[in-house]
């Protein structure tokens, strides 16, 4: 089996369906390719009526189609899936965990000789700009690597890091989006209690995040030189700035991502 030539995702959630809308409209592969296992007849065909993806309630059924196999069950039913479908799987077959927190130990050893690769994306995947990391186990070949970099591009970034890391990535990009959340809302209610509506400064918000995004993405400065653009001297943004170093911004951001990795690796041993 070639496994660039097929797609089967073992659990049909929000993240299944943005990876296989994905890879549909970046014409890897087509629809009718791609299989999807979920124990919700209305989620199946949901799946097939807006995306026409084949479905099924056997897991071992789409196992055994799926060049590529994506895991995308929640973590703590994982390993039973696992047991599930490692007789419906070959080695020539790949097989890219999205569960958090599951390790390539446990998935090369429910999988013996299975190149397997561990991912950790994140949930702006759902609307195309999604950042992931992934994670090759021990039989993954460099060809492997690269087609799992390509099925991920299709909903934004990938990177390719050492296991070691992924706990460190959950805290910062995959837990990441929230905290832009919570910054969001405190503006909101910044600008609410100044005097704007809740409406507009809502809508100013969010412009102002993506612009300073995109500004981001797409010059060659750093967010550093980006600051120092916007910040004249005794002006307004040099007084707002000095308010956050006094509350200690910084550090709340850099404590933020640290506890989001400890609490990673708690729920990694189980």
């Amino acid at each position: 089996m070639d496994y660039r030539n097929s797609i089967a995702f073992i659990g049909g959630g929000n993240m299944a369906e943005a990876l296989a809308v994905g890879i549909i409209r970046a014409r890897i592969v087509p629809a009718e390719s791609i299989i999807v296992s979920d124990p919700m007849s209305e989620r199946r065909t949901y799946l097939l009526q807006q995306h026409g993806l084949m479905s099924t309630d056997r897991n071992t059924q789409a196992a055994a189609a799926g060049g590529t196999i994506f895991l995308a069950v929640k973590p703590q039913v994982l390993p039973e899936v696992l047991q599930e479908i490692a007789p419906s799987i070959g080695t020539d077959q790949l097989v890219i965990s999205i569960a958090a927190g599951i390790t390539l130990g446990l998935l090369e050893k429910s999988l013996p000789g299975v190149p397997v690769i561990r991912s950790m994306p994140n949930t702006p995947a759902l609307v195309g700009n999604g950042a992931t990391v992934i994670s090759p186990g021990q039989s993954v070949h460099a060809d492997n690597t690269h087609w799992a970099v390509e099925l991920f591009q299709a909903v934004g970034t990938c990177h390719v890091l050492p296991e070691d890391l992924l706990d460190a990535v959950t805290g910062l990009s995959g837990s990441g989006p929230a905290y832009i959340f919570r910054m969001a809302e405190a503006l909101i209610e910044a600008g609410m209690s100044v005097g704007i509506p809740a409406e507009e400064s809502a809508g100013l918000v969010k412009q102002t995040i993506m612009g300073a995004a995109r500004m981001m993405m797409e010059t060659e400065k750093s967010p550093t030189q980006l600051r120092e653009m916007v910040t004249s001297p005794g002006g307004t943004t040099q007084a707002g700035l000095a308010a956050m170093d006094e509350a200690d911004f910084t550090e709340a951001v850099v404590e933020a991502v640290m506890a989001a990795t400890k609490r990673a690796k708690e729920l990694g041993k189980g």
